[in-house]
């Protein structure tokens, strides 16, 4: 057995389990009440162009063992917005296991994201040269895009291929998940509640003592040193450290930082999504703009435009539009805030 099998079957007993998952919650579609009562939208504030070529990225190698031109393309290359990446994963892992499952080899998929004029919308056109697809996972897709208050269109052309278009909202205010759980008190996050969305916590994993264990024997220390020692504590500590050691550098990307760890860029994507939660992209910018409010509560006299340059902004505007989108403040108001405080 080959790795293009080993891969199909871990794709297909996915989607069973989720297929099987959703049939016990019965799902409607189209209908003004929610599809599922215990299930919520959790949106964060992401960058969605490079989110999504990440989330793709892990297909690229499966594509070429099957001699699939595989392509995607985002316009703009960056755009911030308001996304539930888990459901974006199962979307995109549904679709793509679906269209490559119905393509011989030598196929083609191409996947085009872009943003409409007001840039409160994005579309994502996924579309394959390959025979009429089947209806396999689009019952759970089309749950998946209501669910996330979105539209979905399938088509398909004689002769021509597949064509799947998805369109979704990306304002926070369109998500009432989201606006239900914040304090009522002011529409602007308070600085003494203040979090990075995308903080990324070093926790010592559970300790779990063994039977018969007896204080007098044995070294209570050494359990808590190997919980600190734990592959994915380490792991994640290298990894911060790593950015850290290329704060400054705005070149500093997905492939540079997966170099650094010794590992491919699937695979540092993979990691740091089951330890954290988060894709690459947010892990680097969680920890520039922690290191940016550090810098500022540190040294007063530095000017925004210094502080973005040293935690690997090309472009202040570009900062302040981030800072601003992550914390609801400019980050003149936020350092200001922060200096009072010290």
């Amino acid at each position: 057995m080959n790795i293009v099998d080993i891969l199909l079957i871990v794709i297909i007993i996915l989607l069973l389990g989720y297929c099987s998952y959703l049939k016990l919650h019965q799902p409607t579609i189209n209908t003004d009440d929610s599809p599922y009562d215990e299930l919520r939208v959790q949106v964060s504030n992401n960058d969605i162009m490079l989110y999504i070529q990440e989330a793709t990225e892990p297909y690229r190698q499966f594509m070429e063992s099957r001699e699939i031109d595989f392509s995607i393309n985002c316009f703009p290359e960056s755009m911030m917005g308001w996304i539930d990446t888990d459901i974006m994963d199962k979307i995109i892992l549904l679709l793509l296991s679906d269209m490559v499952k119905n393509m011989s080899d030598g196929g083609k998929i191409a996947i085009d994201v872009y943003a409409n004029k007001d840039y409160d919308r994005i579309t994502i056109r996924i579309n394959d040269n390959a025979a009429r697809m089947p209806d396999t996972s689009i019952f759970i897709v089309q749950s998946l895009v209501h669910l996330h208050h979105g539209m979905m269109r399938k088509d398909y052309l004689e002769h021509q291929g597949n064509m799947i278009l998805l369109e979704f909202p990306i304002k926070k205010n369109v998500f009432p998940e989201v606006l239900d759980s914040q304090t009522t008190e002011s529409a602007k996050p308070q600085p003494s509640t203040f979090h990075i969305p995308t903080h990324i916590p070093l926790t010592i994993p559970t300790i779990q003592l063994p039977e018969g264990y007896d204080s007098g024997t044995a070294s209570l220390g050494e359990l808590v040193q190997q919980a600190y020692e734990s592959s994915d504590q380490m792991f994640l500590q290298r990894a911060v450290n790593c950015v850290k050691e290329h704060l400054d550098d705005s070149d500093y990307d997905r492939d540079a930082f997966a170099a650094d760890m010794g590992a491919s860029a699937s695979t540092l994507y993979n990691k740091l999504r089951t330890i954290t939660g988060k894709n690459v992209t947010a892990f680097i910018r969680d920890i520039r703009i922690k290191t940016a409010c550090q810098l500022a509560k540190e040294n007063p006299d530095l000017r925004v435009s210094d502080i973005a340059y040293r935690v690997g902004f090309k472009d202040p505007k570009y900062f302040a539009t981030t800072f601003k989108k992550e914390t609801g403040y400019q980050p003149k108001d936020y350092f200001d805030k922060l200096r009072v405080k010290k």
